[in-house]
């Protein structure tokens, strides 16, 4: 029988947590190697205590229960896998949250732990900073399923809530807001499920170098994601719905709005996490039921490991390189670039398919072509400069590979395309 317990606010791991009185009875009571003495445990965290110290003293297959209350932390969790219940999403739920900020300098002080140590391994040539490091919750390499629900992260400087290396991440029924590179990131993992949780991406950048968050919910460097990203809404990140270097899963029934693009699949052939020595094949993903409407900042984004550096708008979904893609029902509808599509440097579309030549991997890994796409019974209409591309546009297509074999159009609804016989007329 679960036994519940309340964290205090010390980090120790080895600090005695108060329990109540007839939990700490039975508790007592038994001896160690006790079978009862390994049940999972609920750990109840209330506004003023921390939650980083209930998840110390936690083990793998523990709840951390988190009541009603903002608290203002960045949670490490590294080789645990546990359940994380907060109020709910609300404005009288449970919120994780950063102070505002403007600068590492205005941050305050976070001890080094793994999980921080880990993010900075993935670019070690960069000075270490607190937009690096600092997330809601971060799960490193748990050692068993990983859940998330009914709670909101705020401002922090990385992530939302991430997980590397999980078999097994759920995180449903929670909202984020104003994290500056991903709201929810599974990253060289499996059996993953994102559902039902709303992103809100924050420009905290310049006029000359806007910028909001890399994505809002993303896969990454799994080669095996069996990734269920379903029902979320985001909006106001860089992408909206990410799939990189990523390979098998389904983007169903999800809303992404007022993003530079709202879904992109993209395969660079640069994993890195945990390294950028091996590659993953991107592609294999089914994309269905999805509305991509009104996708409309102006961002320069990056890819992969590459600084922010393209000029990227108006983009509703987008499938880079990747093969065994099928986009079925889905609703794409007026993306329009902020600024004039000949100044971009990533099209504006509708729905882009293109291919990439070896670029920005170590290994110079040629990703191969986009190939293998199934577009069928979309619509896509109101998009501006075209509703579907296929290929770059002049007179970038001279510089670009073309897309391969395999990419099929049935049943959809648009108006105009690249080539023009896609949707019976061009650009106007």
């Amino acid at each position: 029988m679960p036994t519940t317990r309340t964290a205090t606010t010390e980090r120790s791991v080895t600090r005695v947590i108060a329990v109540t009185a007839a939990a700490g009875a039975i508790l007592s009571a038994l001896p160690s190697g006790v079978a009862g003495a390994s049940a999972p445990a609920t750990w109840v965290v209330h506004p003023g205590q921390s939650i980083q110290a209930a998840v110390d003293a936690a083990r793998s297959g523990d709840t951390i229960a988190i009541a009603p209350g903002d608290y203002q932390e960045a949670v490490c969790v590294e080789g645990k896998g546990l359940t994380i219940v907060g109020a709910g999403r609300g404005r009288r739920g449970t919120t994780i949250s950063w102070p505002d900020w403007a600068t590492p300098a205005d941050l305050p002080a976070v001890a080094p732990t793994a999980c921080w140590e880990a993010q900075d391994a993935v670019d070690p040539e960069s000075a270490p900073g607190l937009q690096d490091d600092v997330s809601g919750f971060f799960f490193l390499n748990p050692d068993s399923p990983v859940s998330v629900t009914g709670l909101q992260t705020r401002n922090h400087p990385a992530n939302g809530i991430v997980a590397w290396g999980a078999d097994g991440f759920d995180v449903s029924e929670t909202k984020g807001y104003g994290h500056d590179r991903y709201g929810i990131l599974t990253a060289d993992s499996t059996h993953s499920r994102i559902v039902d949780n709303v992103e809100i991406g924050v420009d905290r950048g310049t006029a000359e170098r806007p910028n909001s968050g890399i994505a809002g919910i993303s896969s990454g460097d799994s080669e095996d994601a069996q990734a269920t990203i379903a029902d979320n809404h985001v909006e106001g990140f860089n992408v909206g719905l990410f799939a990189r270097e990523s390979r098998g899963g389904e983007l169903n029934g999800n809303t992404v709005t007022g993003n530079c693009v709202g879904i992109l699949i993209f395969d660079d052939a640069a994993t890195e996490i945990p390294d950028a020595t091996r590659n993953v094949r991107g592609g294999d993903w089914a994309v269905f039921r999805n509305e991509s409407i009104a996708n409309n900042r102006f961002c320069l984004a990056g890819i992969g490991q590459v600084e922010a550096q393209l000029r990227v708008s108006g983009t509703g979904m987008a499938v880079v390189n990747a093969d065994w893609v099928q986009i079925v029902q889905n609703v794409i509808q007026d993306n329009v670039p902020a600024v004039p599509p000949e100044t971009l440097q990533f099209p504006a579309a509708g729905l882009a398919l293109l291919s990439l030549p070896p670029f920005n991997n170590p290994l110079n890994v040629d990703p191969g072509l986009v190939k293998n796409i199934q577009v069928v019974g979309n619509t896509i209409t109101g998009n501006v400069p075209v509703d579907v591309l296929l290929g770059w546009p002049p007179p970038l297509d001279a510089q670009f590979p073309p897309p391969g074999e395999g990419i099929v159009f049935v049943g959809n609804t648009c108006n105009t395309s690249i080539p023009p016989e896609i949707c019976g007329s061009g650009p106007s």
